[in-house]
């Protein structure tokens, strides 16, 4: 599991401070992975990428004052070794003429099936969500077309945000969790993994003002919806085809337990989450027992990532 986080603002003049946002946004996502963390956004036409191999803690973030639209990732390293920073994202991209930068929420589990298939370039980036970023490469043009195809095409638990070089936010959500706030008063919205990490980096800002008047709104976000937020403020839906069945094969684990092995998802990549789940227990103060237990129960693992950071009353 990672951490994704960003912000759009759309005002002339932000009436927010945006690099105190960003980085309480970045820190508190923090708790959902410490081996990397990074920020993108678009400045003078150029994709810019900050990350360093760093918990998002011990980092500062400096984008110019005149950024207003940012995306941000804390990673929790499955495939790819942290130390090499370009295992690490967010990835750059190029889609025809369009640049972008990517960040992932998850464990994508076909990409060297998916490299095979589509006779994708090799690159020394070992991480499995770059796998993504060269589908939609290979479409080139970046759209909500391309975006469909790759989200249907990859296998695995995913959320993704991306941002392109008109400085759009795209959020792609599968079954990984997501959550977005509006503040119509300062023209901004903002967003994170889960509702807990949105409102504690939130109410560490001046915007914990607005929020305690109740001027803002939660903006919805459905598995198999993809959310483009504009510079200006605009918002506009599209929809692919989500199975949660094909997300994972042909079943999610926890529809048949852990010994259950679909074509996709080795057993190994199902211990690697299961591990991954317990280390962010341990992190939030939990017992490993405890998430044993939730399995046994059968607890979805959107269930349980909600239970470990206290979105969910069992």
């Amino acid at each position: 599991m990672c951490g994704i986080f960003g912000f759009s603002s759309y005002a002339e003049e932000a009436k927010t401070d945006l690099a105190a946002l960003l980085n309480e946004l970045a820190s508190e996502s923090s708790v959902r992975g410490t081996d990397a963390c990074g920020i993108a956004y678009h400045h003078k036409n150029r994709i810019v990428i900050d990350k360093s191999p760093k918990a998002a803690y011990a980092v500062t973030f400096k984008p110019p004052k005149e950024v207003s639209v940012i995306i941000g990732h804390t990673r929790h390293a499955t495939h790819g070794l942290a130390k090499k920073n370009y295992n690490n994202h967010p990835f750059y991209g190029k889609a025809g003429e369009t640049k972008f930068a990517f960040t992932h929420n998850g464990v994508l589990y076909n990409m060297d099936e998916l490299r095979m298939q589509y006779h994708l370039p090799k690159s020394k980036i070992e991480t499995d969500s770059y796998i993504a970023v060269q589908l939609i490469e290979q479409q080139k043009l970046l759209d909500e077309n391309s975006l469909r195809f790759m989200a249907e095409t990859v296998s695995g638990s995913f959320s993704f945000a991306l941002l392109n070089d008109m400085s759009n936010i795209y959020l792609i959500k599968g079954d990984n969790p997501i959550s977005i706030l509006h503040f119509p008063k300062e023209k901004l919205f903002v967003y994170a993994s889960t509702e807990e990490i949105l409102w504690k980096a939130v109410i560490n800002t001046k915007l914990f003002d607005t929020l305690k008047l109740g001027h803002y709104e939660e903006i919805p976000l459905e598995e198999g919806q993809i959310l483009k937020i504009t510079p200006r403020g605009e918002l506009s839906y599209s929809k692919f085809d989500y199975d949660e069945y094909a997300a994972y094969g042909l079943c999610r684990w926890y529809d048949y337990g852990w010994g259950f092995t679909t074509p996709t998802q080795s057993q190994s990549s199902k211990d690697d989450y299961l591990s991954m789940l317990k280390q962010a227990a341990l992190m939030e103060g939990y017992d490993s027992s405890e998430i044993d237990a939730l399995v046994a129960e059968g607890f979805s693992s959107d269930e349980i990532e909600d239970y470990i950071y206290g979105c969910y009353s069992y």
